[in-house]
């Protein structure tokens, strides 16, 4: 997954043209759905992707044309007969694509540096689009960031009752929202926090799990009692990394919500016994612990003595990782990032 924010802000700073893909609804079967975003430069290179195939080359030439406009559009794109053919995929689902053009722009810089920052901190907020014109032909768009205090970056220029229904989470959404205020158009984007793994244990399993967490697009956070082990020399990809005195501590000062993912890889039994008692303590979306069903059973009664419930254990995933038979520490950490996927797109 990439950093599609990231690239936008390098493209601002650069002062390059450039456009964004963004789909906004899909119906019956795409090869990606609603939110998927691609940035387009002008010598076609691509950071990002909806999907592949000559659907997302149809994608790219429109953006061309578009950037020689300075205009945007949404367009809408068939997987029919002929489009499958080319994409060498039985899908036959529609997508309808906002397409996105920019000029070098100071002002953008700044609003999408802090849309970079929000993601970074696990933040949410409201990326708000004004249409310029009418969302059934080409038209320009102005922008602004709605923070959740009620700070605004860039031009305010939303209508009192849509700004105040952002902030009551009207429009929370995963992919984009069109809105009609009146004779307005506006387009409203959430800024969602993004995924995070916390991974208690920095040892061979760990390191290679937060790599892969890193290209699968999730934020690492890296716990261990060993500075040696937890360092960011070791994870240069990692949003945080807390080198603590003892495990009982590994929680401390961590903002667990449902957007993270807890993975147990401790070198001892009693280090995992005492981690997954605290991670019982919070509201993960996930909790897995590395181990044989011996060592978990021991753990788990271990717990319930200390007053854990069967149902609280019921949700850990112990064993960890899909059944792939997998071996080496690599292998093991592809292993957990199948099961987390798998969990994420569950939820």
């Amino acid at each position: 997954m990439e950093y599609i924010n990231q690239h936008i802000v390098d493209q601002l700073v650069e002062g390059n043209a450039f456009a964004v893909a963004t789909i906004i609804t899909n119906q019956g079967s795409t090869p990606r759905t609603a939110g998927s975003k691609m940035v387009v430069l002008k010598d076609k290179t691509i950071h990002g992707t909806i999907g592949g195939g000559l659907v997302e080359a149809m994608v790219i030439d429109a953006c061309l044309d578009l950037m020689v406009q300075n205009r945007c559009s949404i367009r809408e794109f068939f997987l029919d007969n002929e489009l499958k053919d080319g994409l060498d995929m039985v899908c036959g689902g529609s997508l309808a694509v906002l397409i996105e053009t920019f000029m070098p722009d100071n002002n953008l810089i700044n609003l999408f540096q802090t849309i970079v920052d929000l993601e970074k901190k696990g933040k949410k907020g409201f990326l708000v689009s004004k249409i310029e014109g009418f969302s059934k032909s080409d038209f320009i768009m102005h922008k602004c960031l709605v923070l959740p205090d009620g700070e605004t970056v860039g031009n305010n220029m939303l209508p009192k009752s849509l700004f105040d229904a952002i902030l009551d989470n009207k429009f929370y959404s995963a992919s984009p929202v069109i809105h009609n205020q009146s004779l307005e158009e506006f387009i409203i984007e959430t800024i969602l926090p993004q995924d995070c793994i916390y991974i208690l244990g920095a040892g061979h399993v760990g390191l290679q799990l937060a790599r892969i967490a890193h290209i699968t697009g999730f934020q690492t956070v890296i716990i261990d009692d060993r500075e040696e082990f937890a360092n960011h020399q070791r994870f240069p990809h990692a949003r945080d990394v807390h080198a603590v005195k003892h495990f009982s501590h590994a929680f401390d000062n961590l903002e667990i919500d449902k957007n993270s993912y807890i993975v147990i890889l401790t070198r001892g039994h009693l280090h995992d016994q005492n981690v997954l008692e605290e991670a019982l303590k919070t509201k993960p979306a996930y909790i897995g612990m590395i181990g044989s069903r011996t060592k978990r059973d021991k753990i788990y009664v271990n717990l319930e003595k200390k007053g854990v419930s069967k149902k609280s254990l019921e949700k850990i995933y112990s064993p960890i990782g899909i059944k792939i038979k997998a071996q080496t520490p690599e292998e093991i950490a592809v292993s957990i990032m199948g099961e987390i996927i798998k969990k994420r797109y569950s939820k």
